[in-house]
């Protein structure tokens, strides 16, 4: 028995489907490069206490403690280029993305949010007194008569502060460094990350930067439990006569084989195929699996723990099945880790750095390990916004850039955003939405998306998000391309 497990772990190792031992035992990812010449998180944080102790503490609370000042104070008495330091937090990790504190001046109240990248971590926001007073709609800081800032749903003001102008130009001073230190260091010259990508894979990718700009890909996600998994497809075949360019799949619930198959089926019919993966870090569950936070980070991070082997073992569960594609010549859309930003699924809850660590992982196990070359890199935003550069792994890791959202319209502020932490020339893409933003939208909106993809079942379906007549309209345009308007890329 022994003999012939040998002798067939041989073939496999001369056939290329799994690697030589001696590689597993002396693989380790590759060296990532400087993604920015930043500060630490604790070094900006230092810095910004310095100049903070040195200003005037006004207040600072439990949770959901408000704070109610008399009369406009301390901005009444302040100057114009005088600030007010908010160093914030949200106890209640249950409410990222919620609002937990709003500051109310002269009844004109801005609204703070709980990151959901870590809602619990104390943030600092900064507001000249000059902001305020624009706010409030006032030309003297003496005209100020209210100023509070409430908490709730777990926020705490963690420091309220007043600094003259001397200290508010220093912090200005700081924080301008700051952001500059923290620009991401691009190396995208127009090629895929992967010097080894397959023909194929080139020639879509060559294509896509060819049309950016010019046009906009139709997609649309595709479920598997409304009696055939073409009911999407089938439905837009039957309101518009075409088919979308980008079907979306989902490798959820361990779904390989038939991800595999129906991936290879579009490619042959002349389409381009997407792949996600709700799953959670055992990476052999489903949607709720994915919203768990159970991963020891640090340890799950670092070569030689049983939690580094566990998570890579649990990680390698498609490899087979975008094997399987690769040798059938078949490129793929790959999108893990999707709304990686959002704080709901478990590879965003370590926060950034962790996630960073994690997409660089994956892409040096799967491309350097595995030698799967077939694979475009899609890294994909959620809709919330903020601090996208924190999340960035690297151009060296990432071929394709983009954001989702289910809210109407072509979201012109999430494509600016995006578009500002991108590399010049990386085509940027509108992963997922409910409703379709129409050409005249986005162009008002200057936000050229390279697709769209409808989600699946009721987003297309419903008569709401897109009706009929909508559907028909975008699908038979001239600037939206679908599958039948694609070139042999084979």
């Amino acid at each position: 028995m022994k003999k012939w497990l040998t002798l067939f772990l041989v073939f496999l190792m001369i056939a290329g489907t799994i690697p030589a031992l001696s590689q597993e035992a002396s693989w380790t990812p590759r060296e990532a490069p400087i993604i920015r010449q930043g500060l630490s998180e604790e070094e900006i944080r230092a810095a910004q206490d310095e100049i903070l102790s040195q200003s005037k503490l006004i207040f600072s609370g439990a949770v959901n403690k408000s704070y109610n000042g008399v009369m406009g104070y301390p901005l009444k008495t302040a100057k114009a280029e005088d600030m007010i330091a908010l160093r914030w937090a949200c106890d209640d990790v249950t409410h990222g993305g919620w609002g937990v504190l709003g500051m109310t001046v002269n009844s004109k109240q801005i609204n703070i949010n709980a990151v959901s990248d870590q809602p619990d971590k104390e943030r600092l926001y900064l507001y000249t007194v000059k902001e305020l007073m624009e706010l409030a709609g006032i030309t003297l800081p003496m005209q100020f008569t209210s100023f509070s800032i409430g908490a709730w749903n777990g926020g705490r003001i963690a420091g309220l502060y007043h600094l003259n102008g001397e200290q508010a130009a220093r912090m200005q001073q700081l924080m301008s460094s700051v952001n500059e230190m923290q620009k991401i260091i691009h190396t995208y010259d127009g090629r895929l990350s992967n010097e080894h990508a397959l023909p194929q894979a080139q020639a879509v990718y060559a294509y896509l930067q060819e049309i950016w700009g010019k046009g906009c890909l139709t997609g649309q996600m595709e479920s598997t439990w409304m009696g055939s998994p073409d009911y999407e497809m089938n439905f837009l075949e039957k309101h518009t006569g075409k088919l979308p360019a980008i079907r979306g799949l989902d490798f959820m619930h361990n779904d390989f084989k038939g991800v595999a198959k129906r991936a290879a089926a579009w490619w042959e019919k002349g389409g381009i195929p997407h792949i996600c993966w709700h799953t959670g870090s055992d990476f052999a569950s489903g949607y709720n699996e994915s919203k768990d936070h159970n991963l020891d980070w640090e340890k799950a991070l670092t070569p030689g723990t049983g939690e580094y082997e566990k998570l890579l073992k649990a990680m390698d569960r498609a490899v087979p099945a975008l094997q399987q594609l690769q040798d059938a010549g078949v490129p793929v859309l790959w999108r893990p880790f999707h709304e990686l930003d959002g704080g709901w699924f478990w590879w965003s809850k370590g926060g950034s750095e962790h996630f960073v660590r994690l997409w660089q992982l994956m892409y040096s196990r799967y491309t350097d390990y595995w030698g799967l070359n077939n694979l475009i890199w899609v890294l994909g935003y959620s809709g919330n916004g903020g601090n996208m550069a924190a999340w960035y792994p690297g151009d060296e890791y990432v071929d394709l850039i983009g954001a989702d959202s289910y809210t109407p319209g072509a979201n012109g502020h999430l494509y600016q955003e995006v578009a500002s932490i991108a590399p010049e020339g990386m085509p940027i893409v509108f992963h997922e939405c409910g409703a379709i933003p129409t050409e005249q939208q986005m162009k008002d909106a200057s936000s050229p998306w390279l697709m769209f993809m409808v989600w699946h079942t009721s987003h297309l379906t419903d008569g709401l998000s897109n009706t009929p007549s909508s559907l028909h309209a975008i699908y038979n345009s001239d600037y939206f391309i679908t599958l039948d308007e694609l070139p042999a890329f084979q």
